[in-house]
């Protein structure tokens, strides 16, 4: 079983860069399985279902998402609809699923989306005691955790907390690849941030000029997507049978 995790799509530019190389990474990888992180994937932040549709056709599979689950107004259309998983710590009565479970040929997948809670500003339920309720539901052959979180820290803690307990954890919302692409020592396929699909020059996808003024000044502002820049392209691929987790990363 080969995986393939496309990190957060960022925008406009990250659904050009999604548009330009998908494709091409598709046919060279060849993924029986394909996950997107969609949490930024529209102008306001979050998944729409024109872009769940679209996507759809083109082969992906299922989609995560994050702290901008909810940016839209639409979002209790988009949460209901089936291959889309929300954070799944958000607090009882959250609209959308807390995980998806999908057969293919003669296996069932099962995706869980977790959001972390340090230097995130949403009140959300401990995840590491979310994950051990939902594992107890799940009988899936194959498991993905993308845990959504800011820290390196508690991404790595949450990695060897579900090693040998599930097949990959998958660290993404901080739009920086990171080159810690590991096997743990229980078997679980772990990197730190797969990074962002969007913008090669901006900051982590925002207006560079805007995210230098907002340190100068301190005056918090709505992020501004970075809307002239060249591309990049990241992504992993997770093979299950060897046990291999694989960086791809297009830098143009």
């Amino acid at each position: 079983m080969k995986i393939l995790f496309i990190g957060d799509i960022y925008n406009e530019l990250g659904q050009k860069s999604f548009n330009k190389y998908f494709a091409q990474v598709k046919n060279q990888y060849k993924p029986n399985f394909i996950i997107v992180n969609g949490e930024n994937i529209e102008k306001t932040n979050g998944l729409s279902e024109k872009i769940y549709k679209e996507y759809l056709s083109l082969g992906v599979n299922v989609f995560t998402l994050g702290n901008h689950a909810f940016s839209r107004k639409d979002f209790q259309e988009v949460l209901d609809l089936p291959y889309v998983v929300r954070p799944a710590n958000y607090g009882k009565n959250t609209p959308g699923k807390e995980f998806v479970e999908i057969k293919y040929n003669d296996k069932k997948i099962a995706i869980i989306n977790l959001i972390g809670r340090v230097f995130m500003h949403d009140q959300t339920d401990n995840p590491f005691t979310k994950i051990d309720e939902l594992l107890e539901k799940i009988s899936s052959d194959y498991i993905i955790v993308d845990f959504h979180a800011e820290a390196t820290s508690e991404k790595y803690a949450m990695a060897y907390y579900l090693d040998g307990r599930v097949d990959a954890v998958i660290g993404t919302h901080t739009h920086v690849p990171t080159a810690d692409n590991i096997l743990l020592p229980k078997g679980t396929l772990y990197i730190t941030d797969v990074g962002m699909t969007g913008a090669k020059y901006g900051i982590i996808g925002g207006s560079v000029e805007q995210g230098i003024r907002k340190f100068i000044t301190g005056m918090p502002e709505r992020v501004k997507p970075e809307t002239e820049s060249i591309l990049q392209f990241n992504a992993v691929l997770l093979d299950l049978y060897n046990r291999r987790i694989e960086r791809i990363n297009i830098f143009e």
